[in-house]
């Protein structure tokens, strides 16, 4: 008998709903046959679009869980927690606590699905505050930038338990050894006295780890050199970097299709560099790299983009699918605990 990889999806969380989740979730099952997906949200809705889009002889894949009860972009952590416990993503999380899944899906509010995640599943041992974080493309591979905006208020010792996660994240994601992996942490500059108080302890802390071959600082433009693997930085310092590189991607398009409107001389040069602007753009599309963990509580939770396409949310499966596949969070756990991560004076 096939091992199914069973996902739980809220298909409420998003800006389009349904409308992207379910053909992302037709393709992902179409995809990848072992799989199996419990849908959350109405059931009217879902049946509907199900019964005209999936046409497979195998309806025992996906499951619908029936919930009117949604979480917007406006509402606030507290009110998710308190007032929220049978919406979609409240019922994917538990799903993923229960064991009947092995990864939650949600384009959803990142505040509220962090609380929940805390309240539900738990934070790992010694861990004070998760991470969003994500494997972006690199001149050489990839990098693990960590956090993408669960926090914006870190302090030396979150920072540092950051490049920790990050390290398993990106040994699980590359298979680099763990003691090859270089980690920096962001920063307004390169040289060794810039940055604030709590940027240069934690650089301090880093640095005495022996358990974390730590490189220094980098600046934003290094994210994607390949010069690192790991980039440790706040929540609002990576949110800003990571949607600063997605809006340079999208120009490119822009560009693209401004090249092809020009008149005949203009368009004739203009074919030199368009393919070479299309690959990069298609190799970058922010789209084909959707789909960000939160690292540091007890299940395998993946964020997708609140706007994101069918296509984007697509990649979001397949991201949870690689996180549940290799068991990320509760490797995660292990790699903490080897470290001694365990220490309530750290952790606190």
């Amino acid at each position: 008998m096939v091992n199914r990889l069973r996902l739980a999806v809220d298909t409420m969380g998003g800006d389009l709903g349904p409308r992207s989740v379910v053909p992302a979730c037709i393709r992902f099952l179409q995809s990848f046959p072992e799989a199996h997906l419990t849908l959350f949200g109405p059931r009217n809705v879902l049946a509907a679009q199900l019964s005209r889009q999936y046409r497979q002889s195998s309806p025992d894949r996906f499951e619908i869980i029936h919930c009117e009860q949604m979480i917007t972009q406006a509402c606030n952590p507290l009110q998710a927690v308190r007032h929220r416990r049978e919406s979609t993503m409240a019922l994917a999380l538990k799903a993923v606590a229960r064991g009947d899944a092995q990864a939650v899906v949600t384009s959803g509010n990142t505040g509220a699905l962090l609380a929940l995640s805390r309240s539900i599943l738990g934070n790992i041992d010694g861990v004070r505050k998760p991470a969003l974080g994500k494997s972006v493309p690199s001149g050489k591979g990839s990098c693990y930038l960590l956090d993408l905006g669960a926090n914006v208020d870190c302090n030396a010792t979150d920072l540092l338990q950051f490049a920790r996660m990050g390290i398993e994240a990106q040994h699980i994601h590359t298979a680099i050894a763990r003691e090859d992996i270089k980690v920096a942490l962001l920063n307004i500059g390169a040289e060794a006295h810039k940055g604030t108080a709590e940027i240069q302890k934690a650089a301090n802390l880093l640095e005495t780890d022996p358990r974390i071959n730590y490189v220094g600082f980098v600046e934003g433009h290094d994210i994607f050199t390949g010069a690192v693997d790991v980039v440790v930085c706040d929540g609002l310092m990576g949110n800003v970097a990571m949607k600063s590189a997605e809006g340079v991607i999208r120009l490119m398009g822009q560009k693209v299709f401004t090249i092809e409107k020009k008149g005949y001389f203009k368009r004739f040069f203009g074919q030199l560099a368009i393919k070479l602007l299309r690959k990069w753009r298609t190799q970058l599309e922010p789209a084909r790299y959707n789909g960000a963990s939160f690292v540091g509580v007890k299940g395998n939770v993946i964020k997708s983009h609140g706007g994101a396409s069918s296509e984007a949310f697509y990649r979001a499966l397949v991201t949870a699918k690689e996180c549940a596949d290799a068991n990320l969070a509760a490797r995660v756990d292990a790699a903490l605990a080897q470290s001694g991560a365990r220490n309530p004076n750290e952790a606190g």
